[in-house]
């Protein structure tokens, strides 16, 4: 019989909500039961609190076997960041999930392209929504 894979729960917010916080990491606590993995570490980002080096440590050390959160946005809004949590991940053959994409390893080949399409579409988004910022301030 296989041993249960330790999995840790990562959470974030922008500003201090912990309904939205509680909300995520119940949806990644059932996550983890449906796939038959035990939470063994909570990461709890809120603003500029960010807990993300923290998971990387700790991917890298080898605390945990897999990781998952509710959607890849909510590890970061940032490609570059994604990239090097997945690259970590693999190199220390961790795997990790979304809720959101159910059991695809973004790790995987598969994951991988996908992960990095979403973390492209969030850094256009954000520069597209600062210069329409940027537009709307100058007009008035």
């Amino acid at each position: 019989m296989s041993e249960t894979k330790r999995v840790a729960v990562y959470s974030r917010v922008a500003k201090e909500n912990p309904a939205a916080l509680e909300a995520q990491e119940k949806d990644c606590a059932e996550w983890a039961q449906r796939h038959g993995m035990e939470v063994t570490e909570t990461y709890k980002s809120v603003g500029q609190d960010d807990m993300f080096l923290d998971l990387m440590n700790d991917v890298a050390a080898g605390k945990v076997e897999a990781v998952v959160a509710t959607k890849s946005d909510r590890y970061s809004r940032q490609a570059a960041k994604l990239k090097a949590l997945t690259e970590i991940a693999r190199k220390h053959g961790v795997q990790v999930f979304t809720v959101e994409l159910d059991d695809l390893d973004l790790t995987s080949a598969t994951g991988d392209f996908r992960l990095t399409m979403l973390g492209l579409f969030d850094d256009y988004e954000k520069e597209r929504a600062r210069l329409e910022e940027t537009v709307r301030k100058s007009q008035e």
